[in-house]
């Protein structure tokens, strides 16, 4: 019988190559394309999400922005989410970012932008 620790790492590795494996399915598209605008202003709106991780010319993305709650009750969630706007990649830059132009809503840097159905 394998020691748990051995187990354990065992899971590791087959999670590992398997998430590798379906990087570029519509499964990780859906579930896994996720980032942020790192960069907003009159010239250029850029996310952290590139060509690594599947992004394509006219994609959009949601704009997501959280706002935490000042005392929420015990066991409550601390934030809440707001969809701010919609975003389309115009130019892949490189693996790790895009450039997006704004469809609607008004966004901002740290906002959250995950893909669209």
């Amino acid at each position: 019988m394998m020691k748990t620790s051995n187990m354990k790492i065992l899971l590791l590795v087959v999670s590992g190559i398997f998430l590798a494996g379906c990087s570029n399915t519509a499964f990780y598209h859906k579930n896994m394309m996720r980032g942020q605008v790192v960069e907003q202003s009159t010239d250029r709106t850029l996310i952290c999400i590139g060509a690594k991780h599947g992004a394509e010319v006219g994609q959009k993305y949601s704009v997501i922005r959280f706002h935490e709650e000042i005392a929420p009750g015990e066991g409550d969630d601390p934030y809440t989410i707001e969809k701010v706007g919609t975003v389309q990649i115009t130019k892949i830059v490189n693996d790790h970012f895009a450039t997006v132009k704004l469809i609607s809503g008004d966004i901002a840097a740290k906002d959250m932008v995950e893909l669209e159905d």
